[in-house]
């Protein structure tokens, strides 16, 4: 046996104090990196959470949008015919009670 392939206890006590040194500094960081990877998911939620609400105010404009056309589409399509049909009975009523 030679010296080289044996430890003496001091070394060995040295070589584990190094290993459990090493071993904390590795798992606070670990635990850094893992704290940070939390907020950045809590982070990511609550834009998932903000990104839903903007989707749903987006559709309520819309459809907000859309109701407002379809009244103003339908008012250009029959105001002429109500105007007309008023005017008819405008005259109607000159020609039968004011007129003679």
């Amino acid at each position: 046996m030679s010296d080289k392939e044996w430890y003496s206890n001091k070394e060995l006590f040295e070589f584990i104090q190094e290993l459990k040194t090493e071993f904390k500094t590795e798992s606070e960081l670990l635990k850094a990196e893992m704290q940070q990877t939390r907020e950045a998911i809590r982070r990511y939620n609550g834009l998932r959470e903000e990104l839903a609400q903007v989707k749903s105010d987006v559709e309520s404009l819309k459809a907000e949008a859309r109701g407002r056309s379809q009244v103003g589409r339908a008012v250009r399509e029959w105001g002429g015919w109500i105007a007309a049909l008023l005017m008819v009975l405008a005259t109607f009523w000159k020609v039968f009670n004011g007129g003679a």
